[in-house]
């Protein structure tokens, strides 16, 4: 699992206009014309998954490989690939139920750290300064750019997603933003959503509050159906805030969602089994349209920021909802979203969305100031007994264990950004990709199969194909970028013809053309026949390529604004390397596992910085010295 983006136009906008229509087209008008997902060539997409196998697998076993893959493309695999058209005739997309289910459904690890995906509020960098006495007031701003978000999507304002040609992009992910909630199984979990276009109806317009172990609810909306402004929010935050630290430490029940989802399920139908007014609680948490959280942190920088939301105070968190918004005690902005309904395009263009916002404002409410008079929040009180008491000091040991072992860090890049990279003509996002495995390899001394997001939503539902952009021209490039001999002519060229590959691997991905979702249907198919799961599948090259989830590097651009967060790493020895790039600089999120004795998050920090710095000297000498 990886935060899941893609690259948005070059030219950072900077109005709000580029978000909002002029009434002429509608959010969700293209969604049900879009393609269907297509099924690709079985030989196309075996000839390209031995193309990605080559860079991680010894002579002999990639010959042991190239056998597994003949005898799979002309016995099991045909059949299966006859199956998967079959299925795939009788649907729109065929991998979307799949792809829900066996990726995100029945995992049954706590979603936080290992489901959820982060990112904080670009003016914390520039307009908001850490201040325990502006804290509200930022918090109130915050809430109010969500409000005003959902108001424009409910009323389709938000201008359809388009890829570079005019192509229309699926918007279906926006609908699980708000009134979503993950609902733990036994076995699986699904998905609840109670949202709405206007066109469509009524629905929950309630948002939780969870502060220093209490559950608050709030109507933020006045009898004309707009938002509260910032001021009279701020007025029901002081009011949460003040009171529940008067209240002092309360029953801290939403950690029950940080625990196993297995655990979670039990506990919650105990809950409700327990009083009718547990379950009017849990409906009333489950169809909210988010979850604010009041934390008791103070951060002192941007690591601890970064940890905060991913992991953080997790006796303070409700893991289950699809949006989480944080604001620590000193006005530090940052999300936690459960990846399962939607990927990072959704939360970034959220995020952009109130960073232009207020950024037009100078960081400042330019409304009225008049605070009206609305009902304060109200406490939410559950009933519980010595057997929730003890899953929750339970629960709590079980998250513990989890975020204690996720180091996360922030590394800001500011020798230079997109601009000098395109004065050179060279894609950014292949140009970072290359930056990543050169600092790998050169920190490693060995190739790592990457995860890349590609976005599929020019289809019907799309969501994403992997990218393996570790390339046998990428492999072939380092190694020369590495070597005291090869020239600066060499290393440049070589550096072309990889991101070339990179560029085309991308095209063919975002055309469905892709190797990992095909590979994963044909498992599916077989899985859900009740067959014997195919050599291919087992091989280790497969699992050494990335297979199965398998990726060292998990990777994805969070396009080129100022907003960027990312997620945790796919495997214990990988890491997580997420980016935004902007004019003069590039932000990353890297992520790792302390536990790992084979990686060090901030060693392959000072090895990216050190890639990118070389890969700046290529493009610094003289073109004709090229």
């Amino acid at each position: 699992m990886s935060v899941s983006t893609e690259v948005t136009p070059s030219k950072e906008p900077q109005h709000m206009s580029v978000y909002l229509t002029s009434g002429k087209e509608k959010t969700f008008q293209y969604d049900e014309d879009l393609p269907c997902l297509p099924v690709p060539p079985l030989q196309q997409t075996l000839d390209r998954y031995l193309l990605s196998v080559k860079p991680h697998a010894t002579d002999e076993e990639f010959e042991m490989t190239k056998e597994i893959v003949k005898k799979f493309e002309s016995g099991i695999g045909k059949e299966l690939h006859e199956r998967l058209l079959a299925h795939a005739a009788k649907k729109k997309n065929w991998l979307d139920d799949w792809w829900l289910h066996y990726a995100y459904l029945i995992v049954r690890e706590p979603l936080l750290p290992t489901m959820n995906t982060t990112g904080f509020h670009p003016l914390n960098f520039t307009l908001w300064k850490p201040s325990i006495e502006k804290s509200s007031e930022y918090g109130s701003l915050n809430l109010w750019g969500f409000l005003d978000f959902n108001l424009a999507l409910r009323e389709q304002r938000l201008k359809p997603q388009k890829s570079y040609e005019g192509t229309p992009f699926s918007m279906r992910q926006f609908r699980w933003l708000f009134n979503c909630t993950r609902i733990p199984g036994r076995g699986a979990d699904s998905l609840y959503s109670t949202w709405k276009t206007k066109d469509e109806g009524d629905c929950p317009l309630h948002i939780i509050f969870l502060c220093h172990g209490h559950i608050w609810t709030m109507y933020p909306w006045d009898s004309a159906g707009k938002p509260l402004t910032p001021p009279e929010l701020e007025v029901q935050l002081r009011h949460i805030r003040e009171t529940s630290d008067a209240l002092g430490p309360g029953p801290s029940l939403s950690v029950l969602t940080c625990d196993t989802r297995e655990n979670w399920a039990q506990n919650r139908d105990w809950l409700k089994s327990l009083s009718v007014n547990n379950m009017r609680n849990l409906h009333h948490i489950d169809s909210s349209m988010l979850v604010f959280v009041l934390d008791d942190t103070t951060p002192e920088n941007f690591n601890q920021v970064v940890w905060e939301g991913i992991c953080g105070d997790t006796t303070n968190r409700w893991a289950d909802k699809s949006l989480s918004a944080i604001l620590t005690r000193n006005g530090y902005g940052v999300l936690n979203n459960d990846h399962t309904p939607y990927d990072a395009m959704v939360s970034v263009m959220l995020a952009h969305y109130q960073y232009l916002l207020f950024k037009e404002m100078n960081g400042k409410w330019t409304g009225p100031t008049e605070v009206r008079y609305f009902p304060m929040p109200t406490l939410l009180h559950f009933d519980m007994d010595a057997k929730l008491v003890e899953a929750i000091s339970s629960a709590k040991e079980t998250s513990l264990s989890y975020i204690n072992n996720i180091c996360a860090k922030l590394f800001i890049f500011a020798d230079y950004g997109k601009d000098f990279l395109r004065t050179h003509k060279l894609h950014p996002d292949a140009f970072v990709q290359m930056s990543i495995q050169l600092a790998y390899q050169r920190l490693h001394g060995k190739p790592a199969p990457t995860y890349e997001t590609a976005t599929t939503r020019q289809f019907y539902d799309g969501r994403t194909e992997t990218l393996r952009s570790c390339t046998v021209e990428s492999v072939d490039w380092v190694q020369t970028m590495l070597s005291p001999k090869a020239s600066t002519s060499e290393k440049f060229h070589k550096m072309k013809i990889a991101m070339d590959t990179h560029n085309c691997h991308m095209k063919q991905c975002q055309n469905g053309e892709g190797v990992d979702r095909h590979l994963f249907g044909l498992y599916v198919v077989a899985l859900e026949s009740g067959m014997d799961i195919p050599d291919l599948f087992m091989d280790p090259s497969y699992t050494k390529s990335g297979g199965g989830g398998n990726y060292v590097l998990s990777t994805s651009t969070v396009g080129y604004s100022p907003v960027f967060g990312g997620t945790s790493a796919m495997v214990p020895q990988g890491y997580g390397c997420f980016y935004s790039m902007v004019s003069d600089r590039m932000n990353f999120f890297l992520s790792g596992f302390k536990s790992s004795e084979e990686i060090n998050v901030d060693a392959f920090k000072n090895a990216l910085r050190a890639s990118l710095c070389d890969m700046q000297n290529i493009l610094l000498v003289p073109n004709s010295s090229l």
